[in-house]
């Protein structure tokens, strides 16, 4: 039992390393004034839809950049998909559901904000 204990404290403090060393790296190499960052999701059907979305939002809080959108484009202009992120840009405003077409115009909106 007490190489089961040693074994799950080792795990936890490298665990904890890594993420210490994560934080450390991004807080050297960050510029002076960050820019703006656009995550651009290419989303087929609605059965990916809410995990791709979600680990989106994830990855930009976990990389703490600054001002980040999130733009999730509907390839097959499913109306599932749609449904999906109209019911989560009420929870993430940084969220923005565009069609193929119009990904440039949502980019360049975002560059214009700035």
């Amino acid at each position: 039992m007490e190489i089961v204990f040693w074994g799950v404290t080792a795990a936890l403090a490298a665990l904890g390393l890594i993420e210490l060393v994560r934080m450390l790296v991004f807080w050297i190499t960050r510029p002076l004034r960050p820019g703006a960052i656009t995550l651009v999701l290419s989303i087929e059907d609605g059965e990916e839809c809410e995990q791709l979305i979600r680990a989106g939002v994830a990855r930009l809080q976990w990389m703490d950049w600054g001002p980040c959108r999130l733009v999730c484009v509907n390839k097959r202009q499913d109306p599932q998909v749609e449904g999906i992120c109209k019911v989560l840009e009420r929870r993430y405003p940084q969220l923005t559901l565009c069609k193929t077409q119009d990904l440039v115009y949502h980019i360049l909106q975002s560059d214009q904000a700035d």
